[in-house]
């Protein structure tokens, strides 16, 4: 497509990416794995992995025959808190695409859903419980990792989102769960986006096709002190500089 006359080097940097970056809340730890495996071997198109260890990617990449690519990112790496969190912070005036998927509820219940979900993980450790016509006794939602048990509020707020919306079994349970999550963190994205534009305007980067936040804020600052760096040769400024490296 023509797009105008303009210079060798505008041409050469005005180039069409064919990569969609999909945000994964997290993911770069073991959720993400199973999720890897399937892409693989469901449907033709090579798979590309930026991995940190064995065990944690910061990306992967699914090439698709005759399309664009699909770009793993973890969106925990620019928004670096939890969901509950990161939800509190928002108004519901912010939570667009929430309130079209569910503009159909009183403001009283649609309040039940713009904050995290309370969810049996261990509980659920069989498809046969998802058939359960009851929410799990407050003592079986209880994580071995950290030692604790669900707090009585969270579990008031379980027990109130399946009666308000009447649930009838664990499986309906998990659907609004999971849909909700989701949801939840297209609309803090989208607010994340809103201030994208201005990373734009300013400094003509795109911080969705990025890795990391901070990968996105070093170029940034090369682009607008315009410094060259140059190689480090001397092994005791090199040392110095990885003896201040923390974390």
């Amino acid at each position: 497509r023509y797009r105008g006359p303009a210079h060798s080097n505008c041409n050469l940097n005005y180039k069409y990416s064919y990569c969609i970056p999909v945000a994964f809340h997290n993911s770069s730890g073991y959720d993400a794995h199973f999720i890897i495996k399937e892409k693989v071997i469901a449907f033709e198109g090579s798979i590309n992995v930026l991995p940190i260890t064995k065990e944690i990617y910061i990306s992967f990449t699914k090439h698709v025959k005759d399309t664009s690519k699909l770009r793993i990112i973890d969106s925990y790496t620019f928004l670096s808190t939890n969901l509950d969190k990161l939800a509190s912070f928002l108004s519901k005036d912010k939570l667009k695409i929430v309130q079209s998927e569910f503009k159909n509820l009183s403001a009283e219940d649609f309040d039940l859903l713009t904050r995290k979900g309370v969810y049996p993980y261990e509980y659920v450790d069989c498809i046969a419980k998802l058939q359960d016509q009851y929410l799990p006794p407050r003592e079986s939602l209880y994580s071995s990792l950290t030692g604790d048990r669900v707090s009585e509020s969270d579990y008031t707020y379980a027990v109130n989102v399946w009666e308000r919306f009447s649930i009838q079994t664990l499986s309906e349970y998990s659907d609004l769960y999971l849909k909700t999550d989701v949801l939840l963190l297209t609309g803090i994205f989208e607010n994340f986006c809103d201030k994208r534009n201005s990373c734009i305007k300013s400094y003509g980067l795109d911080p969705t096709y990025y890795y990391t936040l901070p990968g996105f804020t070093w170029d940034a600052m090369l682009k607008y002190t315009k410094i060259n760096f140059k190689l480090l040769t001397n092994i005791d400024m090199v040392m110095f500089i990885e003896r201040g490296v923390k974390g």
